[in-house]
């Protein structure tokens, strides 16, 4: 049995949000592998916008306990497929700024054969959800760069809106492209989820 095979067969998972098709969980050390294989696909990467090469042992601090015990200005959650009963990817908030109550929503479908089956979306909205009762967040946003046309699709079914184009902002394979800044506020998200 190969070493994923092995890792994914005794990953023990426990739920921090539910979902209908997904659980949100905490990511384990076990799982570093797994993640580095995601961050380092050209396919997966190139909408992450992960540009340098990561080493396994790289990928493994990600997994080190902090010594910073004070307010972090990240969340991440494995995305793990329930049916599936596999990880399929990553979501979390980053560039939390406690002050002014917003963060960033990001997210990453590692394993390419659950790309468009709505998935991400459903990960977003535990997300979202979570960030505004939870941390209580007053805004969550995101910047899409243009080829990325299903992140588009999904920010929008969420209820985002478009407040700004940084025009030829980041260079991806070759040329520069626009990010389109997307932003849904919590009083929005309050007036849709009644």
């Amino acid at each position: 049995m190969s070493e994923e095979k092995k890792a994914d067969k005794e990953l023990k998972l426990v739920p921090f949000i539910t979902g209908e098709s997904v659980d949100l969980a905490v990511q384990v050390s076990e799982m570093a592998s797994m993640v580095c294989k995601w961050v380092n696909d050209p396919k997966v990467r190139r909408y992450s916008r992960t540009v340098m090469p990561l080493s396994l042992d790289e990928v493994k601090k990600w997994f080190e306990p902090s010594s910073d015990r004070g307010l972090k200005d990240f969340v991440v959650f494995l995305i793990y497929h329930k049916k599936d009963k596999k990880p399929i990817g990553d979501i979390g908030l980053n560039h939390i700024n406690w002050l002014n109550k917003n963060a960033n929503i990001f997210f990453k479908i590692g394993e390419k054969e659950y790309w468009g089956k709505g998935i991400a979306a459903e990960a977003s909205k535990l997300v979202i959800t979570y960030g505004f009762t939870e941390l209580n967040l007053h805004k969550i946003y995101s910047g899409i760069y243009s080829p990325n046309s299903q992140s588009f699709e999904v920010s929008e079914k969420l209820g985002f809106k478009k407040e700004a184009v940084l025009k030829e902002e980041i260079f991806v394979d070759g040329k520069y492209e626009d990010i389109h800044k997307f932003a849904l506020f919590k009083q929005d998200w309050l007036e849709e989820n009644k």
